[in-house]
């Protein structure tokens, strides 16, 4: 009985063990959903290798090709996003958000997003240069 009393125990311990470095394994997915106009990616290298140059429709082009994200661009600018499009007279259209100072200006515009600020993007997706770990939003917006 004693025998099967420390099996058990360490069976559960091992148990409890690996599910508790599975879970520390997770990672937040790369494209978050937060309503039909409002979409938020994450760069990561583990979607794809990036260099200095990967620019946002690249980095968007290979979530597309893993079944993430569908969008459409037309005349250099991004029309859809997830079946959203933009209207011919462009009262409303997808704008973009990051965290990437760099690549963004406040005055523009912001928006908050797990109590940060994210402030409008000033590069179009096409020459936007990605950088691992930050955050790309596209907001459906209306004038």
């Amino acid at each position: 009985m004693k025998k099967f009393l420390i099996c058990t125990l360490m069976l559960m311990s091992i148990f409890v063990t690996a599910t508790l470095f599975s879970a520390c394994g997770t990672t937040e997915p790369l494209v978050i959903k937060e309503s039909d106009t409002y979409i938020v990616i994450t760069v990561s290298s583990e979607q794809m290798e990036l260099t200095e140059e990967t620019t946002l429709v690249e980095y968007m082009t290979s979530l597309k090709e893993s079944g993430e994200l569908e969008f459409e661009i037309k005349s250099g600018m991004v029309s859809s996003v997830n079946g959203i499009s933009n209207p011919a007279d462009y009262s409303s259209c997808w704008m973009l958000y990051t965290d990437d100072e760099d690549n963004s200006n406040v005055a523009w515009g912001t928006i908050e997003y797990n109590e940060k600020i994210y402030g409008s993007a000033i590069l179009g997706a096409e020459t936007l240069k990605v950088k691992d770990s930050y955050v790309y939003i596209w907001v459906y917006q209306t004038f």
